[in-house]
């Protein structure tokens, strides 16, 4: 590859798999008043939820309104300055027994793990700082088995996951040798840790319950999503929302035709080819939520379809726009990716929280 090829790939990188995958700016331990002014969220859900901790006793295969709700409001409440999330966890109505926070060296907060009676709840964070968006743009894939993980997967998301693995295994094995089980809930880059944290876990020996990803990207090849699927079964869902772009990249194996067609030429070559060869598949366990607060399934046969048709379409959406034009912050494609949206318009089709 040559350097001027090679200089629009890192270019289209940035571009495709570092910015649409972003949350809320990730916290360094600083000053409150600083970490107040860098959060993208409101101290205060402009809706009215009461969480509780059912999501966490749900049988296999069992996906509730409600549990989506709760999960994704604790997804939400990681995201916060330090002060504001303290203070989330002091109003549940249920207190956990231990809180412990995990950093990812001198970035800030990566994780959260809140123990409770019999359930331990582990909350990685999204996109925050600038060394996620780096190792975001890494979308080429690299051998699980570094981290006993099946399959290739995306190698940035898996550097991200080992800097601070061995705390959180340490941390998960002494509440599991107590007999308790783990329950994961994350939005975006946080999905696809816990994803990962999930396996890793329970090839420890570690029991994992389920898995609530809310709008996470994909997170590797067709040998990791076969072998995932196999083993978490019912136990796992990646909800979406909108027109959101991220669940939609690193771009699917299946999609590779519509993603080349609806990106620029100069760098649909280079990065259909890295596409191409990485494979990546999409989780079959995948829930759409509507703007009106309703989630429905979708069928596994329509996720190929589903991929497919996001990128066959995208050009229409943005006025004939090729990809990555068309991705300023008001687009849907970027504004739709928001956990606090995701809270609220789950809200609206849950009368108690009125």
């Amino acid at each position: 590859m040559n350097r001027s090829i090679r200089s629009k790939f890192v270019v289209a990188g940035l571009l495709l798999f570092s910015l649409p995958i972003a949350a809320s700016p990730r916290q360094p331990n600083i000053s409150n008043k600083t970490q107040e002014k860098k959060s993208k969220l409101s101290k205060i859900l402009p809706c009215r939820v009461k969480p509780n901790l059912d999501f966490m006793n749900a049988a296999n295969g069992e996906y509730a309104h409600e549990h989506f709700l709760s999960a994704a409001w604790f997804a939400r409440a990681v995201q916060l300055p330090n002060e504001t999330r303290k203070e989330h966890w002091q109003a549940l109505e249920q207190q956990p027994i231990s809180i412990k926070d995990f950093y990812a060296g001198p970035f800030g907060l990566h994780a959260t793990l809140l123990e409770f009676d019999r359930k331990v709840l582990l909350l990685y964070r999204g996109t925050q700082d600038p060394l996620d968006y780096i190792l975001n743009a890494a979308f080429f894939t690299s051998p699980g088995w570094v981290h006993r993980l099946p399959g290739w997967v995306h190698k940035g998301f898996l550097i991200n996951f080992g800097l601070s693995w061995r705390q959180i295994r340490g941390a998960l094995k002494q509440m599991a040798d107590q007999g308790k089980t783990v329950t994961f809930a994350a939005h975006s880059l946080g999905g696809v840790l816990s994803q990962y944290a999930a396996w890793r876990a329970e090839e420890d020996g570690i029991a994992v319950d389920r898995v609530y990803a809310f709008q996470a990207p994909n997170a590797g090849d067709e040998t990791f999503r076969d072998a995932f699927e196999n083993r978490f079964a019912g136990r796992s869902v990646n909800l979406i929302f909108g027109e959101d772009l991220t669940p939609h990249i690193p771009p699917t194996h299946g999609s590779l035709r519509e993603f080349a067609d609806a990106t620029m030429r100069v760098l649909s070559g280079p990065l259909s080819a890295i596409v191409r060869q990485a494979k990546y598949a999409a989780l079959a366990e995948r829930f759409r939520l509507s703007d009106s607060g309703h989630v429905e399934a979708v069928a596994i046969e329509d996720i190929v379809h589903s991929e497919k048709a996001f990128w066959s379409s995208y050009k229409q959406k943005t006025g004939g726009k090729a990809f990555p034009k068309g991705l300023g912050p008001e687009s849907a494609f970027i504004a739709d990716h928001n956990v606090e949206r995701v809270v609220c318009t789950l809200a609206k089709a849950t009368a108690d929280n009125y």
